[in-house]
């Protein structure tokens, strides 16, 4: 379990947080650095305590909420209902929603304003030569054995063996198609239990409101809504890319978001007992969920896993979550993207489904920045590579300091191969080493020269490096968003892999531009880090590659003004000696 934070997201995250340091430690005289730079493992897990119910729902719920709803009549003793199978679906604005009568699931919950390649990959509306199929939050093709969304379940495993197949009886929707604003009803009744379910669906917007009471020998008794197996187009454990990639469960108890993904729940099943506002399946770029009620008792979380035939036969756990109410409830069903006017007009603790990792305090502004600059251009890709110039523009006082700093190592090269040549018959334990290193930090000093000096600014940059993967691995406005040519998607990677090959090719030319420094075992390695970081990038978005294409394009740009002002002329001078 993780508070906040997607643990896939986070092994990606940290790769490239890896890469960078890998670059970082390259420049340094020690290989023995690699291993001090590599992530920490993940800290044990703490078990999850009880926590007290949430707390007043914010005044926009209020709001929702004022009016109470209106009273279920329970069913008569001995009334048994005598419905056929069928299906109703209900139209709004946004979405598409189908249930089936036959156990009371949810069919699926078609995105109206989104729509997914016909390979299933998430690509605009606008970039088709035919109409695609618009995209479906639940996840289709799986048995009927697997837990269906939005079932009833109760603590009796024989009322489950019953509900899994009765049939209800629709009241108040004899259409087979109904037009929002529309309300109806699911109704079944048996010498065992009695289920009323109601549900509200508004004109517009990716909300649901729903009643639900249980009844067994004339009593209300706590009952489980069940979300899952899986979420959208179920893709491999392995699967880092797509519309529903990173899915986990996430529950929002009290003011943080609590996420667990398929590997936390290996061992088994968790029931957890909290008073939390929200509990449901997240992903890449969309999640639905129950959210908007006091009476929230428990979540049991769980993974199944089913057995996919094609293209190849492999496993692929599926997340379910259970969650359970005190006898009748009323709350609501959110399904649709992760766009945050859209999560917080609905509810404003949904801000907390995207995961802004560790630099969320400098993705926020950057989010924002980008934004700003699509209000002025039109296409995301520029928007891209105007923030990226002007972000160079801002680290160009460190850039400065960088190479001012490298060309006085440069410099001192010839000195310092002095030193290691008088040093290198000596074994490496050998207590005279000790005096070879003592020298050379006497050389730096003398010459008023930081070893790290070429290094350090690295540190201040790799944040904006950090933060900017960030931003565009959860921004939704990427989407779909075509920049130019071939690349008509930047949350998907290059389809011809021709932008990270061009980055590998700027790393190349700015290691040419960049003074030599270390000795050429280190130089020979360093020219390994593009074929590496070319590598790396072949299957992230396009957008993070554009914005790391051209951060070297300006990079390279500013290095060629810094020696036009002789900024890597620096002269190395003794400490201490007079001018002139």
């Amino acid at each position: 379990m993780t508070n906040g934070h997607d643990p896939n997201k986070m092994d990606l995250e940290k790769r490239l947080l890896l890469a960078m340091l890998l670059s970082m430690a390259v420049l340094l005289i020690t290989p023995h650095l690699y291993q001090a730079y590599f992530p920490p493992p993940p800290a044990p897990e703490a078990p999850l305590e009880q926590s007290d119910p949430a707390e007043a729902p914010t005044a926009t719920l209020e709001a929702r909420v004022q009016a109470p709803p209106p009273q279920l009549e329970p069913a008569g003793e001995g009334e048994r209902t005598e419905a056929t199978a069928r299906e109703i679906t209900v139209e709004n604005e946004d979405l598409t929603l189908r249930w089936t009568t036959v156990g009371g699931g949810l069919q699926s919950v078609l995105l109206k304003k989104y729509r997914a390649a016909p390979d299933d990959s998430a690509v605009g509306e606008d970039n088709f030569s035919s109409e695609p199929e618009l995209l479906d939050v639940i996840p289709q093709g799986l048995p009927a054995t697997l837990p269906r969304p939005m079932t009833i379940r109760v603590d009796d495993d024989s009322i489950n063996r019953e509900l899994e197949t009765a049939v209800y009886e629709v009241v108040g929707g004899k259409a087979e198609l109904l037009e929002a604003p529309a309300e109806f009803e699911l109704f079944y009744a048996s010498s065992n239990v009695q289920v009323r379910r109601k549900f509200e669906i508004p004109e517009s917007g990716y909300e649901v409101r729903m009643e639900t009471e249980v009844l067994a020998g004339g009593r209300a008794i706590p009952f489980s809504v069940v979300l899952g197996a899986g979420i959208g187009k179920v893709e491999p454990e392995a699967a880092v890319t797509g519309d529903f990639s990173y899915p986990a469960i996430k529950r929002y108890v009290g003011d943080t978001v609590e996420s667990y993904d398929a590997g936390d729940l290996e061992d088994g099943a968790r029931d957890l007992v909290s008073g939390a506002r929200w509990v449901g399946l997240d992903s890449q770029f969309f999640a639905y969920l129950i959210l908007d009620s006091e009476d929230i008792r428990s979540t049991r979380l769980s993974r199944v896993e089913w057995t996919r035939t094609e293209p190849d036969e492999e496993i692929v756990p599926l997340l379910v979550c259970e969650v359970g109410f005190n006898g009748k409830a009323s709350y609501s069903f959110f399904a649709g993207p992760k766009d945050q006017t859209i999560l917080k007009q609905t509810d404003p603790s949904l801000i907390g489904l995207i995961d802004y990792g560790w630099f969320a305090l400098l993705v926020k502004p950057l989010v924002v920045a980008l934004k700003f600059t699509h209000g002025f251009v039109g296409n995301y890709g520029w928007s891209i590579i105007i923030l990226t110039f002007v972000i160079n523009l801002a680290l160009f006082p460190v850039r400065y300091k960088q190479m001012a700093s490298m060309k006085k190592m440069s410099a001192l090269q010839p000195q310092l191969k002095s030193i290691q040549d008088r040093y290198k018959r000596m074994k490496r334990d050998d207590p005279r080493k000790q005096q070879m290193n003592t020298e050379v930090m006497a050389l730096y000093k003398g010459h008023g020269v930081n070893p790290l000096g070429g290094c350090l600014p690295l540190v201040i940059q790799m944040p904006f490096l950090i933060s900017f993967y960030r931003m565009l691995a959860s921004s939704i406005e990427l989407r779909g968003a075509p920049f130019m040519g071939w690349i008509q998607d930047l949350s998907q990677h290059d389809p011809y892999y021709i932008t990270p090959v061009v980055m590998g090719v700027s790393m190349v030319v700015q290691q040419k531009m960049t003074p030599a420094t270390g000795d050429p075992t280190q130089r020979r390695m360093m020219m390994m880090l593009p074929v590496v970081f070319t590598f790396f990038f072949l299957n992230l978005s396009s957008g993070l590659v554009v914005y790391f294409l051209f951060s070297n394009l300006f990079a390279m740009m500013f290095q060629v003004l810094m020696q036009r002002l002789k900024a890597d002329d620096v002269p190395v001078k003794q400490k201490g000696s007079k001018k002139g």
